[in-house]
């Protein structure tokens, strides 16, 4: 078994999200995501959490399971 763990782009906590920044960041990690072969995914709740993943699930058509304790 192999855990990857991948934390959110450059966040905006005051709104919790990503900055712009953080959203080419995590456009970059989608481009690669492929190449990870990521298995089944959990994301945080937490809004930059969520954006960060949005990119990779996208691209790889999947979606991840949210876990509150994230």
């Amino acid at each position: 078994m192999r855990l990857l763990f991948v934390r959110h782009g450059d966040p905006d906590y005051v709104h919790d999200t990503l900055t712009e920044k953080g959203h080419r960041e995590a456009a970059f990690l989608a481009e690669r995501a492929e190449d990870l072969e990521m298995g089944t995914c959990f994301a945080s709740p937490l809004g930059r959490a969520q954006a960060t993943a949005g990119y990779c699930m996208k691209k790889l058509g999947r979606t991840a399971k949210t876990l509150g304790w994230l």
